[in-house]
């Protein structure tokens, strides 16, 4: 009882330190905010904040697995009908959750993405990854999806087409509708791999 209360605290103090430094990069741009800073902001010692992750770039990877967590969230809810619009309505929630949540900060989240060696972002063995490669993969098995690609080609296409949506958005200074661009994207995207 007293491990798991540990795990849980252990876990609360990483996503605040992740939290803070979400706020700072936001203010200030990745490549300005020090481990110090942020550990002043956090309340923590800069100890406790290498005990949590190797480094600066390591624990902004770790940012990007706090919309794991709500997906996680999300699914613990969600009812799956139909593998297509299943796979459409993962993806929009994930561009949903950017313009929410890190809006103003997503150009910093990828500068930093692109200071690192570890690319959290990208990972297959993101949950992400694995809940919209499951939906291709029963799509395609009921013949729902028509392609010569193979589940995992078509699941990386498809994210990549999403995250290159959020990517334009940063690049064009988030001067259009996010939300409406990724929704028409996409219909454009599945009306292809729809229709034999």
């Amino acid at each position: 009882m007293a491990r798991k209360k540990r795990v849980e605290q252990a876990a609360q103090t990483k996503n605040n330190i992740i939290r803070v430094a979400l706020n700072l990069i936001q203010k200030k741009g990745y490549q300005n905010m020090s481990v110090r800073q942020l550990c002043l902001e956090a309340g923590i010692s800069t100890g406790a904040f290498y005990h949590h992750f190797r480094s600066k770039e390591e624990m902004v990877n770790k940012g990007f697995a706090l919309y794991d967590e709500a997906l996680d969230l999300l699914l613990q809810n969600y009812e799956f009908h139909d593998p297509v619009e299943d796979i459409k309505f993962i993806l929009l929630h994930q561009t949903k959750y950017v313009i929410e949540e890190s809006a103003n900060l997503t150009k910093e989240l990828y500068i930093a993405q692109l200071s690192t060696d570890v690319k959290y972002s990208v990972k297959p063995i993101r949950k992400y990854y694995q809940v919209i490669e499951k939906l291709v993969g029963k799509a395609m098995q009921s013949d729902m999806i028509h392609t010569n690609m193979t589940v995992h080609e078509l699941t990386s296409f498809l994210i990549r087409i999403n995250r290159g949506v959020i990517f334009d958005w940063c690049l064009n200074d988030y001067s259009y509708d996010l939300m409406k661009r990724a929704e028409k994207d996409l219909l454009f995207v599945f009306d292809q791999l729809t229709n034999p």
